[in-house]
């Protein structure tokens, strides 16, 4: 990480630690938050944030509820990361292992992972998570699984083509000869090369992953109410642009924020290695 920094625009640094600074958020959002996410209060509805001339008593304003905007961002900032997160590992994950054995087994088992991509890759992601809400239910646990198995086929595919180019490499041969299992060359010989492009790519990927969940709140298909994501905060704030607009844009304003820091970082990530890989 220290080389990465190194040299690094001042842009890429000032992501760096506003992207610290959310992650604090996250992980001591329960220490931070001045109310009770959840509860309401009909007349203090739709109170404008205190840099529109609101009260102090409620920093970023209230909802279409009374409810806290500043403590449902900080709660609804933590599930949506984390369910980002999650999503990420699942699906990074299923990806790896799958792309390790087609690359290095190849045969009808490649074949048949191919398939599964370009099945993956036909089928609208919504109609796919509509039909697990409708057979597993709309629990956390049930959209972090299939928001995690959203980009799997990214994983796989990059994962795959690196193990083809690398099967064939000398210490892979003499790993053969001394009678190394598959698992032992798979995540012993062949893993360590290609971590480098995985950690790259699980970076790259992970606004996509956190927009799939705000999307999927957003269109009502994700987190339910009363539980605050920050999707679910700017659709439920959609109705009230024209009279209390932050409900919406307040937690717009964190997923972009969010969604732009991690791509800065992922891109110079990607370049630091490229030259590295390159000087090689």
């Amino acid at each position: 990480m220290r080389g990465i920094l190194k040299d690094s625009p001042v842009l890429v640094k000032i992501c760096l630690g506003l992207l610290a600074a959310v992650l604090l958020i996250v992980l001591f959002a329960g220490f931070l938050m001045p109310y009770d996410p959840d509860a309401t209060s009909l007349l203090d509805r739709n109170l404008p944030p205190v840099f529109l001339g609101g009260s102090a008593e409620h920093l970023l304003g209230t909802d279409e509820l009374g409810r806290d905007m500043l403590s449902r961002l900080l709660y609804g900032t933590r599930v949506s990361i984390g369910m980002a997160v999650f999503g990420l590992l699942v699906g990074g994950t299923f990806g790896v292992l799958l792309g390790l054995t087609a690359g290095y087994f190849g045969g009808w088992w490649d074949r048949l992972i191919l398939m599964l991509i370009n099945f993956q890759q036909s089928i609208p992601f919504t109609l796919i998570v509509l039909l697990g809400v409708v057979i597993f239910g709309r629990g956390i646990p049930v959209l972090m699984v299939f928001i995690g198995m959203a980009r799997w086929e990214t994983y796989a595919k990059m994962i795959r083509g690196l193990v083809l180019s690398m099967k064939k490499k000398q210490f892979v041969e003499a790993a053969r000869c001394y009678n190394a299992s598959p698992g032992r060359i798979l995540f012993r010989y062949i893993f360590p090369g290609v971590r480098t492009s995985l950690m790259v790519l699980l970076t790259l990927n992970f606004p996509a992953v956190l927009l799939i969940e705000s999307s999927l709140s957003f269109i009502g298909i994700g987190v339910q109410p009363p539980t605050a994501t920050l999707g679910q905060m700017v659709g439920a704030g959609r109705n009230y642009l024209t009279i209390a607009p932050w409900i919406s844009l307040v937690p717009a304003f964190m997923i972009v924020l969010v969604a732009y820091c991690i791509q800065h970082i992922g891109e110079r990530m990607r370049d630091y290695f490229d030259v590295r890989l390159a000087e090689e």
